[in-house]
């Protein structure tokens, strides 16, 4: 696996389940069943006007009961978060965990749709090399798991899945030992065969019996098991066979975080080189514990050693506050006292984030009955000889 190198377009899926405005829930419900797909995308004349995933009637039926009798409006997200078919793919993985999202479109120049992309295409690009960094499952598992008596509701499930964003729930017995799983796609079907799915019960519409792998177990085991059953999830279970964490696409996708950590030091090495037209070597060791400092809704911004800003991740334009720290070549300090910070070029000194030393600042903005606010963290990086080569903004 190369993802680093790849565009999004290699990865996508060019085949879209669309829907039209005017189609209601119930008929939204009927072709996520009958096509077995996990959203669809709601478009008129190749312009994405929203989305409808397995997590949305999730929370839809959690929030508001039987879904039959809503819009396509009332159960779709709009807007809907894009990306160009030329983006990079790893930048497309970063900006999909900073949004919590499983899911995301694809468009041309024109903002025109061409693709869809999601965890499970970016999983079918992973090489027997990725699954060799963690070798057992218990290295990428989930040990959140969603665990209720088979006596429990639907509306229970849906309640617990929409609250601790789970994608699945077991049900279990007195000893935790597995006995059946409910599903957001299960989900999709119940409010498709009932008005009301809330009130049934999770013995009677779980699926059965449950596919377990054990924590030791080779993930790249898991992960062909997953693939030769048609399914996305696995409950793992301890010695005694109860139920202690799951492992699910989203987990062995989110093992790339380390990945794009690497992703972004050979960035910031080609812009400093373009540039400076000199090769800038980054300790990689500073700049990962930048990275890993921060969470995965961050957004990232690299400068050149006098501030010119070199390079931004998607998360920078997905926050419209921050507009002015997407442009290429422009002073960092120009653009941050432009959006309140005045004392900005004292404070940032070579001096003040020597010694891996970082600043951190809240910037606050208030528009009419809008508010904005973020955290800043400046770092220095240098070089192995631990000369200074440029700098570091993280934005949450």
């Amino acid at each position: 696996m190369d993802t680093n190198k790849k565009p999004i377009s290699e990865l996508m899926t060019r085949t879209v389940c669309e829907v039209k405005t005017d189609f209601s829930a119930a008929q939204i419900l009927e072709l996520m069943q009958r096509k077995a797909v996990s959203s669809v995308l709601v478009v008129e004349d190749r312009l994405t006007l929203g989305i409808v995933t397995e997590r949305d009637v999730v929370r839809n039926l959690h929030r508001k009961g039987g879904l039959k009798e809503l819009s396509c409006a009332d159960l779709m997200q709009a807007p809907v978060l894009t990306v160009e078919e030329t983006d990079n793919a790893m930048d497309v993985y970063h900006l999909m965990g900073s949004r919590r999202i499983r899911h995301i479109a694809v468009t041309d120049a024109e903002g025109l749709l061409v693709g869809i992309v999601s965890e499970s295409d970016i999983l079918r690009d992973f090489g027997v090399e990725y699954y060799m960094r963690f070798k057992d499952v218990g290295g990428a598992m989930a040990t959140d798991v969603g665990l209720l008596p088979a006596a429990a509701t639907v509306g229970e499930v849906v309640g617990l899945m929409d609250e601790r964003r789970h994608s699945c729930v077991f049900a279990v017995d007195d000893a935790g030992l597995p006995l059946g799983v409910l599903t957001e796609r299960d989900i999709v079907r119940l409010c498709h065969e009932h008005d009301h799915p809330e009130d049934l019960l999770l013995g009677a519409t779980m699926s059965q019996p449950v596919k377990s792998v054990k924590q030791d177990d080779l993930l790249h085991d898991a992960v062909k098991a997953m693939s030769e059953a048609h399914i996305r999830r696995l409950a793992v279970v301890d010695a005694a066979g109860s139920v202690c964490g799951v492992l699910t696409h989203h987990e062995v996708v989110n093992g790339l975080e380390g990945q794009y950590v690497a992703y972004l030091k050979d960035m910031i090495q080609s812009q400093e080189k373009a540039l400076q037209s000199r090769q800038a070597v980054v300790n990689e060791k500073r700049l990962l514990d930048n990275i890993l400092r921060s969470t995965t809704g961050t957004a990232v911004i690299a400068m050149d050693p006098e501030w010119r800003m070199i390079y931004c991740n998607p998360a920078v334009a997905a926050m419209p506050k921050l507009q002015a720290l997407a442009t290429k070549g422009r002073d960092l300090r120009e653009a941050l006292a432009g959006l309140g910070w005045e004392g900005c070029r004292q404070v940032l000194a070579p001096e003040a984030l020597r010694d891996g030393r970082t600043h951190m600042q809240l910037l606050a903005w208030t528009a009419g009955t809008e508010s904005f606010s973020a955290e800043l963290q400046v770092s220095l990086l240098v070089d192995d000889k631990n000369q200074p080569q440029g700098y570091l903004l993280l934005v949450r």
